[in-house]
C-alpha cells in the first residue's frame, strides 16, 4: 500500500509543496517541479496530440505560481496554478515518487 499525507501546506519561502507522510517521509517540492510532473493531457498530451510541455519546455513567469491545494478523494490532491490551469489530479503514489526523486527534506 502508498503511504498518504499526513498533512501538506505551502512551502512559500521555498516555493515549494510541503508534504508529511504516514510513513515518517517528509518532502519539499519546488513548485516547478511539481508543475512539469503536471499529470494531466494539456501539459503532457495525449493520444495524437502533444502537450505543452512537448512544444514549449520551459515555464512562463508565473506559470508555476500555486494558487490553491485541494483533496481529491482519498487518493490525490488537485493542484490550482495561479494562471488558472487545475486539470492535474496528482495521486498520492505519484507524489511520493516525485518527492523521493526530487524532494527536498527539510
Amino acid at each position: 500500500m502508498s503511504p498518504t499525507p499526513s498533512r501538506f501546506d505551502y512551502d512559500e519561502p521555498a516555493s515549494a509543496l510541503l508534504v508529511e507522510w504516514d510513513d515518517g517521509a517528509v518532502h519539499r517540492i519546488p513548485f516547478e517541479v511539481l508543475r512539469r510532473a503536471c499529470p494531466c493531457a494539456a501539459c503532457h498530451g495525449e493520444m495524437g496530440s502533444a502537450g505543452r510541455f512537448a512544444v514549449r519546455p520551459h515555464l512562463e513567469p508565473g506559470e508555476d505560481n500555486l494558487a490553491d491545494i485541494s483533496l481529491v478523494g482519498s487518493y490525490g490532491l488537485n493542484v490550482v496554478w495561479a494562471d488558472g490551469h487545475n486539470t492535474g489530479i496528482y495521486t498520492f503514489e505519484r507524489l511520493h515518487e516525485l518527492g523521493e526523486r526530487v524532494g527536498v527534506q527539510p
